[in-house]
């Protein structure tokens, strides 16, 4: 049987979600290797946990989707509540229930909704899901910058290249900044796509930084897009990224 599940985890805790080896043995603790550690405990037997989105080492998730199967059925909600009991505190599972054979946790999906949050000044509480960026920035430039990247896009430029040959084409339907209630220096942006390549959000959120702080002109999207731009620029950070839901 197939079983699908939602979870929630804190990035800094581990080296992003992924399951990484060097010469067959664990390299890094990843919420993959941690959750798939925890089932194997609950369930006297080893499992193979595929995730939606393959998030970075510091990156959060309050929305992840993963799906595994399993050989006969299994108790949902005592199941959850033990591998909860047991995975480390900075992660935990919701909603385990069994799904179609033929629904896949990456494959499947429609959208991935991300918020990236950034403040100009220090910031205490909440502080690990916050960039501090230490610039006074122009919203109104970054917001109609943002702009740029709705819509069918080639983000090949704005990604971490795999030469794998697969397509860097991604949908962007939803780029929009807010400043975050009762905290007014503090802001969010809301990020949706049908797919986002390695690093992506981070290196557009770091982008339209670079053009609110004024170091670019308006138009630099653009240049990028259509190979004109050369220089360097910012990637914003992991910890300001959260990935808040996956679509069906």
């Amino acid at each position: 049987m197939r079983y699908k599940f939602s979870c929630e985890y804190s990035g800094s805790a581990f080296s992003g979600w992924q399951e990484q080896l060097k010469n067959g043995i664990i390299r890094e603790k990843t919420v993959q290797t941690e959750l798939e550690r925890a089932f194997f405990i609950a369930l006297r037997q080893k499992i193979r946990i595929v995730g939606a989105g393959r998030t970075d080492a510091g990156v959060h998730a309050r929305g992840q989707v993963a799906h595994f199967d399993l050989e006969g059925e299994i108790n949902c909600p005592v199941m959850e509540n033990s591998v909860n009991a047991i995975s480390d505190e900075n992660v935990c599972i919701r909603n385990l229930e069994p799904c179609p054979s033929d629904f896949h946790a990456r494959y499947s999906a429609k959208e991935r909704y991300y918020q990236y949050t950034l403040c100009p000044g220090p910031v205490v509480l909440g502080r690990e899901l916050v960039w501090q960026c230490e610039y006074k920035l122009n919203t109104e430039l970054m917001e109609k910058e943002a702009k740029s990247f709705l819509g069918e896009h080639d983000f090949n430029a704005f990604s971490v290249s795999r030469n794998d040959g697969k397509s860097t084409v991604c949908t962007i339907t939803e780029f929009r900044l807010e400043p975050v209630e009762a905290h007014c220096d503090v802001l969010r942006w809301h990020i949706r796509g049908n797919r986002f390549l390695h690093k992506q959000v981070r290196a557009m959120v770091g982008l339209l930084f670079d053009v609110g702080r004024g170091r670019f002109e308006p138009g630099v999207v653009a240049q990028i897009f259509s190979g004109e731009f050369k220089g360097e620029r910012t990637w914003a950070p992991p910890q300001g990224l959260v990935l808040e839901a996956v679509g069906y």
